[in-house]
């Protein structure tokens, strides 16, 4: 695909992202932020999108990815561009898979685990916190963007997450355990439980603290 073809598909997907979605409806910033991209003032845009996308909004977090891509109101840089893209394919996102793809070539094993670093510190407090939605998009940096799969850390996160009821967990849990060697499976299990037992300790306030200890 040449530059010159690539340019307009992006901003035809940033245009894409920018309407009929939530946030544009509950964000002043987020409206301003759509109005200031559709006028070309893409440096305002970002500066807008910026603080949305660092709070979790994940059409934020994909509209800076893009721009961070194309070089378009930032300077190009396809780190920045790959971080916020797993952000938003985290967050639920799915048109992200395809510019994370875009990106392959540059997804080095070393900017893959800073990548999965950065995301987990980003996710931790959540964790912390008992937030099962959190738990499931840690799994999925454990097992999509580390350059070497931990199957057995993303299995304990979405057997607690499945514990706390989020929607989609215990498929992903299932689908893990499938895939851990038998071996491997008990000591997978009983970590889940200990680590469980250690937010409990941490602070953590939900019943099934209550049911187990």
């Amino acid at each position: 695909m040449t530059r010159r073809f690539l340019a307009p598909a992006l901003m035809a997907a940033l245009m894409a992202a920018l309407m009929d979605t939530p946030a544009a409806a509950e964000s002043p910033a987020f409206s301003q932020a759509i109005a200031a991209a559709r006028a070309g003032d893409t440096g305002t845009a970002a500066a807008l999108f910026l603080p949305l996308a660092t709070s979790g909004d994940a059409a934020a977090q994909f509209n800076l990815a893009l721009l961070y891509y194309d070089g378009r109101g930032l300077p190009q840089n396809h780190a920045e561009a790959l971080y916020w893209a797993w952000r938003a394919r985290l967050a639920g996102r799915p048109e992200a898979a395809a510019l994370i793809a875009r990106m392959a070539d540059a997804a080095t094993p070393e900017l893959r685990q800073s990548i999965a670093t950065r995301i987990e510190a980003d996710l931790r407090p959540r964790v912390t916190a008992g937030e099962g939605r959190a738990m499931l998009e840690l799994s999925f940096v454990l097992t999509d963007i580390l350059p070497e799969p931990d199957l057995a850390g993303a299995y304990v996160w979405q057997a607690l997450s499945a514990a706390l009821e989020t929607p989609n967990a215990v498929q992903a849990r299932d689908k893990t355990f499938a895939r851990l060697a038998p071996e491997d499976r008990s000591a997978a299990q009983q970590r889940a439980m200990d680590t469980l037992r250690s937010l409990c300790e941490g602070g953590l306030e939900d019943a099934v603290c209550g049911a187990l200890f």
